[in-house]
């Protein structure tokens, strides 16, 4: 089951169901509605839209989805190439115009082209799910960018989930961190496999990253931020 890429699919067809279901191991349960998944740039969150802003050059947005992200950039002109795991996501961005797409999983893709920006957005720093996938992320990255290449990122403090009345958090046990979760998509009771990601809050990214990285927040919106990652002494 794809269901991000059969239920934007439906939505083009026009007999999409109104919500993407979200079950979760550690968190409360959510709906995504579809529609928000073809959201223009007026529509998007300021730290998406920040992000978008600092995008320059020929640019990779890894987990593009339904293409929102790069039919605004192609608008300004930007050449950007969207790489997505899902067959229907990619199909749908191809019949919404976007110019350039990879239907490839991050880890596994490999390419001699280089880029002067690495998008990942909705959370997509968090790919993965886990520490090593993390370390993993910004390496590939920078070996897919150009000298002076950036990575422009949002992500979210999710300790907001687990806070008692008392402001204290309450933290499922076994859990290594608090921005760990494993989720399930169901779709018209279609259900796709669970899968692992991660939310970095800021102090723990700022953490993690290798001291030959800057790392710049650009934005916060309450527990959101956009950010964006680069090499020193580029």
């Amino acid at each position: 089951m794809d269901a991000f890429g059969q239920a934007c699919l439906d939505f083009l067809k026009g007999v999409s169901d109104e919500f993407i279901y979200v079950e979760s191991k550690t968190m409360e349960d959510d709906i995504i509605p579809v529609k928000h998944l073809f959201r223009d740039y007026n529509e998007m969150p300021k730290c998406e839209q920040i992000a978008l802003d600092n995008v320059r050059g020929k640019t990779l947005d890894v987990g593009g989805g339904a293409g929102s992200h790069c039919l605004y950039l192609q608008k300004k002109g930007i050449c950007a190439t969207l790489l997505d795991y899902s067959p229907g996501l990619c199909e749908v961005s191809s019949k919404r115009g976007v110019k350039s797409i990879i239907q490839k999983d991050f880890f596994t893709w490999q390419s001699n082209e280089r880029y002067d920006s690495i998008l990942f957005m909705m959370n997509g720093i968090g790919i993965g799910g886990d520490f090593e996938s993390f370390h993993k992320t910004i390496e590939k990255s920078f070996e897919s960018l150009n000298p002076g290449g950036q990575i422009l990122f949002d992500s979210t403090d999710i300790s907001f989930c687990y806070k008692q009345e008392d402001g204290s958090l309450l933290i499922p046990v076994n859990l290594e961190y608090i921005g760990f979760v494993k989720f399930q998509l169901r779709y018209k009771n279609k259900k796709d496999n669970w899968f692992k990601w991660a939310y970095y809050d800021s102090k723990k990214l700022r953490e993690m990253l290798p001291l030959k990285y800057n790392f710049e927040i650009l934005h916060k919106e309450g527990p959101s931020y956009c950010g964006k990652i680069t090499l020193k002494d580029q």
